[in-house]
């Protein structure tokens, strides 16, 4: 097995231990040997991980070994890893992430309403005329938004907005719940009289007033989000356990099976190199 498949599995299952808070922020490592010896792989493929680490921005290498880094000096990758480190996301981190999104996608929205050239304002448009429509699911609102969103970026013709656009894009995969705010009676009204504004902004050029339009949707629908989340958990049957601390090497020993078996492979085809 590539030794990047294994630094990279040792890399992960650490990062997620940081995120859990296993390791504390200023806290020390265990050392490339002790996770050597513990892994069954050689301190080189360590050093790799901790790398890793460090260039995702939640370590800091130096001589003694790798410190844990605060986690607000993190890079922006690592708020996808904290939404997938629990089988459901942590409610406020999704909703921190909503919060920024609201405020880039207000500015696409201003931007690409003031520069879109016609073709790009009659698709907008477009897509809004679609989003009035009866009957469609919450998957096909997401598609709807993302690209309302990918075209207010396009027409911005900042390359900047279109970075962070894709960046942003990953994050959003448990959000869908809040999509139910379309087919909710009174909630559909209020989305409807934002649709509206934003098409008079659009055929308007007026991008103070796409940007409100935008804000005041985003505003909505994280609330529809927490509230459909909060029923959603209110209807399991019963509330399930939080499972026991456990070492990491207890934790993670599946997945780093691979890893240990690429580790002896390797030793092994050496060995038989010399012989």
């Amino acid at each position: 097995m590539p030794t990047t498949t294994q630094d990279s599995s040792i890399a992960a299952l650490l990062r997620d231990d940081i995120l859990r808070g296993q390791y504390r922020c200023g806290e020390r490592l265990p050392s490339e040997r002790d996770l050597a010896v513990r892994f069954g792989v050689h301190r080189s493929t360590v050093r790799e991980a901790f790398k890793r680490l460090e260039q995702l921005g939640v370590a800091r290498i130096a001589p003694g070994g790798a410190r844990v880094a605060p986690l607000e000096e993190a890079s922006l990758d690592i708020v996808e890893h904290l939404l997938a480190l629990d089988d459901v996301p942590d409610p406020e981190i999704v909703d921190q992430v909503l919060e920024a999104l609201s405020g880039f996608r207000a500015m696409a929205a201003r931007l690409g309403t003031e520069r879109a050239d016609a073709g790009q304002r009659a698709r907008l448009l477009e897509i809004l005329d679609a989003m009035t429509r009866s009957g469609l699911g919450n998957e096909q609102y997401s598609e709807l938004v993302s690209e309302l969103s990918d075209r207010f970026v396009e027409a911005s013709g900042n390359m900047v907005l279109r970075l962070m656009g894709h960046s942003l894009r990953p994050k959003l995969a448990h959000t869908r719940l809040g999509y139910g705010l379309f087919s909710d009676p009174p909630s559909r009204a209020e989305v409807e009289k934002h649709l509206e504004q934003l098409v008079r902004a659009i055929e308007s050029a007026d991008g103070t007033l796409a940007s409100e339009a935008i804000y005041d949707l985003s505003r909505l629908f994280r609330r529809s989000l927490r509230e459909r989340s909060t029923s959603a958990e209110r209807s399991l049957p019963e509330e399930r356990a939080l499972p026991e601390a456990q070492p990491m090497a207890d934790v993670h020993e599946p997945a780093l099976a691979a890893a240990r078996a690429g580790a002896r492979s390797g030793r092994s085809a050496r060995a038989g190199g010399r012989s």
